[in-house]
């Protein structure tokens, strides 16, 4: 997360003006647009201008968004992102930063809890939250978390790692994590909110060199608790990452000492040539143990994987036989159930092919006008046996004989067109 006023400035202030777009009044402090958006809101919230105070909120978000950061400094918000030549700055921001305060849009970082911290510390800081009952005032020194930016973040995140793995939950490093956002502050802002909502866990691998990490989950779902399995994960893919950035070194090293070689040759200094190539070819045996390394580990990870898989599905099939046995079910029902269900999908799976291959004929009008006539003959003859209990005296009532015959004119009368 940026934390320095200097170099960020130009960024910020692009940043506003592509949000803000071509507007003639954000460049012209003495227009009537320009006054009412930055003057101060009046003490009663009935007074304050609906579109004025949802234009900041918008423009806040959206701000924060372009520059890919999940939670910012009150200072830099309020005094900096937003201030036009002179040093004026919107005077109605305190209040609606505090407005989106109360809607949950944005959250203080020093009143969420540190999951890096022990479990004393975070019992003792839920405590005293909920002990405290008054709520104090965003102050300069907070540091803002904008909770929608923080979960577009997550989903963001979800969905790239979902491409190498296939469980509800992943193990990465604490730099892998980071790596996510733009910048350790930013970060941890960020996994504060998620632990909190239990989209995520902390964990660190504690051998002999502590290892931090993140559970994370990539479903809507909240994330297991943390395992023994997963702080042994934690450290092998800690490994992986410290091979893999080991090779990436190698591979530099080997293609720059062949370079050197082939410059040396060139220039008629066989000695240096000579060295050199034995350079590459150390670091060219170097790198085939570390490939090979790499290669295990992988491996190692992969067969984890696979056995969370397989425990979900051996627990799956558990929560089947117990609730078989509970409602007195049993194998042979089971599969002859399935069997019918296989049946049908077959069935359904041949009508729908003899839809799809039957060709479509036009329909002729005197065959749907003879389908009419036996339809009228089949009335006439079920008429007269239904007895009908003749009404009191309905002059406008009709008899039977002309119910049908004018459902046979009515019917008569469509025109129907080819399919």
């Amino acid at each position: 997360m940026a934390s320095g006023e200097g170099g960020e400035e130009e960024g910020w202030e692009a940043a506003v003006r592509a949000e803000v777009g071509a507007v003639g009044w954000w460049d012209d402090p003495d227009s009537a647009d320009h006054r009412a958006r930055f003057k101060a809101f009046t003490g009663q919230r009935r007074d304050w201008p609906q579109p004025t105070l949802l234009f900041w909120k918008d423009l806040l978000l959206r701000v924060a968004r372009r520059l890919r950061f999940c939670s910012a400094p009150a200072h830099l918000v309020a005094s900096v992102w937003f201030a036009r030549p002179g040093g004026l700055t919107p005077l109605c921001l305190p209040q609606v930063l505090e407005e989106m305060r109360a809607d949950g849009d944005i959250l203080l970082k020093s009143e969420l809890i540190d999951p890096s911290m022990g479990s004393l510390y975070q019992l003792v800081r839920r405590v005293s939250q909920m002990a405290i009952s008054s709520r104090r005032p965003v102050s300069q020194e907070d540091t803002l978390v904008f909770k929608s930016l923080v979960e577009e973040r997550a989903a963001d995140i979800a969905r790239q790692l979902s491409g190498s793995h296939w469980t509800s939950a992943c193990v990465i490093t604490m730099s892998r994590f980071n790596s996510f956002f733009s910048g350790q502050e930013d970060a941890h802002a960020a996994l504060c909110l998620l632990t909190q909502s239990g989209k995520a866990r902390y964990l660190v691998a504690r051998k002999q060199d502590p290892v931090e990490g993140v559970k994370f989950a990539l479903n809507s779902a909240q994330v297991p608790a943390v395992s023994k399995l997963d702080h042994d994960t934690l450290h092998l893919v800690w490994t992986e990452e410290k091979l893999q950035d080991q090779l990436d070194v190698l591979d530099r090293r080997w293609e720059i000492s062949r370079r050197r070689a082939l410059a040396s040759f060139k220039s008629g200094d066989k000695q240096a040539a000579y060295r050199y190539v034995r350079q590459s070819k150390l670091f060219s045996q170097s790198r085939g143990r570390c490939t090979q390394l790499l290669e295990r580990v992988e491996e190692v990870i992969s067969l984890i994987a696979s056995s969370e898989s397989t425990k979900k599905v051996y627990e799956a099939i558990q929560i089947g036989i117990q609730a078989m046995k509970e409602n007195n079910v049993s194998i042979e029902e089971v599969n002859v159930h399935l069997k019918e269900v296989d049946e049908l999908v077959a069935a359904q799976r041949e009508v729908d092919a003899a839809l799809e291959s039957a060709p479509l004929h036009s329909i002729d009008e005197g065959d749907i006008e003879e389908e009419f006539r036996k339809l009228e003959a089949e009335l006439d003859d079920e008429i007269p046996h239904i007895q009908v209990q003749e009404p009191l005296s309905h002059t406008n009532e009709e008899t039977p004989d002309e119910v049908v015959e004018s459902l046979s004119n009515n019917l008569s009368s469509i025109k129907l067109e080819a399919i």
